[in-house]
């Protein structure tokens, strides 16, 4: 192994997460730490606006979904009463 390797394969044990870091693996959390700190301005308003158009939709439909229901049960409450025999 020339020591260009060697080099190569040290650098890349500390940058991973080895003798430097305090605990292993810690690379990829600081790198998805950072990365998150990065992206958070741009995804969070998409976020905001995709969030309040579902929203409004599920409000719209549960409204829609309840006159429905309303109208069905006055109907049935009138075929109910149309079928009782008077006593």
């Amino acid at each position: 192994m020339t020591w260009k390797n060697k080099l190569a394969k040290e650098f890349a044990k500390n940058v991973m997460g080895g003798s430097r870091l305090p605990l292993p693996g810690t690379t990829g959390l600081l790198l998805g730490t950072i990365g998150t700190l990065l992206l958070a301005p741009i995804v969070v308003p998409a976020v905001k606006k995709v969030g309040k158009s579902v929203a409004k939709a599920t409000v719209k439909g549960g409204m829609i979904v309840y006159q429905g229901s309303k109208e069905l049960v006055s109907e049935a409450k009138a075929e109910l009463a149309a079928a009782q025999p008077e006593g």
